[in-house]
This record gives C-alpha cells, sequence and structure tokens, in this order.
C-alpha cells in the first residue's frame, strides 16, 4: 500500500473511531431515561475539581427512607425556581429535613429539603458530555458552530471508503461508439451520505444532553477557595451615581451590602458591555471608546455571584456619547 493509501486508511477509521466514540457518549444520556434514572448538566463550577462544567451526572431514583448522609442529591433547588441542585447530604435536622452542603462550599446549604422532594441520587459521572448545554446558556456561539462544523468534517471522512477502489482511481479517456460515449460508472455520494451521517450524530448528541443543573457536589469533601457560593441570594447593587472625569471619560458608582460575588458587570441598555469590576470594587471609569458613536446610553450593573445567579441594580444612570474618527467624549446626561 502506498503512503497516500495508509494515510487514506489512518484518517478515514480515525474520523469512524470518533464519530462512533460519539454516539456511545450521547448513549449515556437517553439509556439512563429508559429505567426512569435522570441526567443532568453541571452548569456551575462550585465543584471544581470534582466536578467540572460540562459534566453529566446520571441520578438514580430511591426510596426516600434509603437516603442516607454522603449521598449526593438531585433536587428542585429551594431558593430558584425551575433549577435543579446535585448537593451531598450533609445532615437530617430536628424536623427529619434534609441539609445539603456543596463540597466546595464552606457552609451547609441555607435551607432544608423535604426527602419527598429529592428526584435521585448521583450514580454516575460522563465528562465534559454537556459542554454545548453550557456554551448554549453562555451565548458562545464560537465553540458551538466550531463543534457542529467538526461534527460534518468528521461525518465527510468517515462516510470516505477507508481503502481506494478502482472506480475511485481516474480512468482513462473511454472509446466511442458511434455517436454515444461510454458511461462511467457512478460513484457514491459521499457528500449526500456526510450530511445524513452528521444530521444523525448531532441530532443523538442534541438528544442526549440533559437538563441542566445549577449545582453539583459528587466526590469526597474537598477544601477549595475556589468555591462558588451556590446557596446565597445575588443582591442588587443600589445607589448608581454618574460624575463627569475630565473630558472624556464619566465614573459611575453604587453601593452594595450583600455577599461578595465574583465580579460586577457593567451594563449598557441591558446588555453586558464586557467590562467586569473585582467584587471589593464599587465604580468603574468609562471613556468614549467602550461605546458606540452619538448615542445617549443607560447604565446599569449586575451583581454576578456565579456565572448564573445574578441580579441586576434597579437603579440606572445614563450617559452620552460622542465618537467621531477616533475621537470623543463620554459625558453624564441628565
Amino acid at each position: 500500500m502506498r503512503s497516500s493509501s495508509w494515510l487514506r486508511f489512518t484518517v478515514v477509521l480515525a474520523a469512524r473511531g470518533v464519530i462512533a466514540a460519539l454516539v456511545g457518549v450521547a448513549f449515556w444520556g437517553i439509556a439512563p431515561l429508559a429505567l426512569g434514572w435522570h441526567t443532568t448538566t453541571v452548569m456551575t463550577g462550585s465543584m471544581q475539581p470534582t466536578l467540572l462544567p460540562g459534566d453529566v451526572v446520571v441520578s438514580k431514583p430511591v426510596p426516600a427512607h434509603d437516603l442516607r448522609a454522603g449521598q449526593v442529591l438531585l433536587f428542585p433547588d429551594p431558593d430558584h425556581a425551575g433549577v435543579l441542585r446535585l448537593h451531598r447530604l450533609h445532615d437530617v435536622d430536628a424536623h427529619g429535613e434534609l441539609v445539603t452542603k456543596g463540597d466546595a462550599n464552606p457552609e451547609a446549604d441555607s435551607t432544608a429539603v423535604a426527602r419527598s422532594s429529592v428526584v435521585g441520587v448521583g450514580y454516575l459521572r460522563v465528562p465534559f458530555v454537556g459542554l454545548p448545554v453550557v456554551w448554549a446558556a453562555e451565548h458562545r456561539t464560537v465553540p458551538l458552530v466550531a463543534l457542529a462544523a467538526g461534527i460534518v468534517v468528521l461525518a465527510g471522512f468517515a462516510v470516505v471508503p477507508a481503502v481506494r477502489t478502482r472506480t475511485d482511481a481516474p480512468t482513462d479517456r473511454l472509446p466511442r461508439h458511434g455517436r454515444h460515449r461510454a458511461a462511467r460508472p457512478r460513484r457514491p455520494r459521499a457528500r449526500a451520505r456526510a450530511v445524513v451521517v452528521a444530521a444523525t450524530v448531532c441530532a443523538v448528541v442534541g438528544v442526549a444532553l440533559p437538563a441542566p443543573a445549577a449545582a453539583a457536589a459528587f466526590a469526597a469533601t474537598t477544601t477549595t477557595e475556589a468555591s462558588s457560593i451556590t446557596t446565597a441570594v445575588a443582591t442588587p447593587v443600589t445607589g448608581l451615581t454618574c460624575t463627569n472625569v475630565g473630558n472624556a471619560a464619566v465614573d459611575v458608582g453604587w453601593t452594595y451590602s450583600g455577599v461578595a460575588p465574583e465580579h460586577f458587570t457593567v451594563l449598557v441598555d441591558g446588555a453586558a458591555s464586557g467590562i467586569n469590576t473585582a467584587a471589593g470594587e464599587r465604580d468603574v471609569t468609562l471613556g468614549a471608546s467602550d461605546f458606540f458613536v452619538w448615542k445617549t446610553s443607560t447604565i446599569s450593573v449586575r451583581t454576578d455571584l456565579t456565572d448564573t445567579w445574578t441580579a441586576t441594580s434597579p437603579s440606572t444612570v445614563r450617559i452620552t456619547t460622542i465618537r467621531l474618527f477616533g475621537l470623543g467624549r463620554t459625558s453624564c446626561a441628565r
């Protein structure tokens, strides 16, 4: 076999192996459902390094009387409606309710959980399968598009024959018979098959992707300073002020008395501007280069306890930005 043939054989075989692996991993997101089990995607980093955002946890329903300390429970978040939480059963209080705690959190969760509300107990962890769910929740289109493109490319290689056949090789000029040219053998529609394979893989993976869980805990207790506060309630900042600074910028200040967040995010007309401040800061300077040309914008500040638990300030300030030919200014608007 020539080197080009070996390369073709290796690439096609590798592509088929990756496609098979994707389908096989996605199987674990579908198979437990047939047994009445539950699959959830970890959305926050509260359990790093034990669990990473994008990990999938399979939870098995168990009778309420079989719940014991140390088990990882899946249950509706008592502090946030419509959100699931994965935390370890830490203790049982005087009323018989369950006290849960994230492994990386210094304190137990503030709200106890009834035994009847437990959906299941963590049974299996599948790493990184739910990353597309995390990317979609964070509106990160680049990795999503890259993943889809990668699947299409892999599918294109996977449908190519691993060994070149005679019909794949170029043929000499075919003889003519009268006015008619001999018919060439039909080539397989590789592109069409690649699209079908890619669509099938995407559909299988899409069906297999589990619903998100806001927080999770799965393995032995760890002590890490990189924990997220999954049980606290996000507190909005108050008292926004705007002060002109020099001729080209403004200083937006605020007050805050809640739990220290990961950071504060400046919102421009309700959308994240990409400007973040540390948890201990109470003001930010905004210049003309930060905004669009000739525009009055409404500024608010969002408290980010985690990527998913946030609160936006009820008060706002308005600023006017004028920028032409690389020059401009920003000032507080009335």
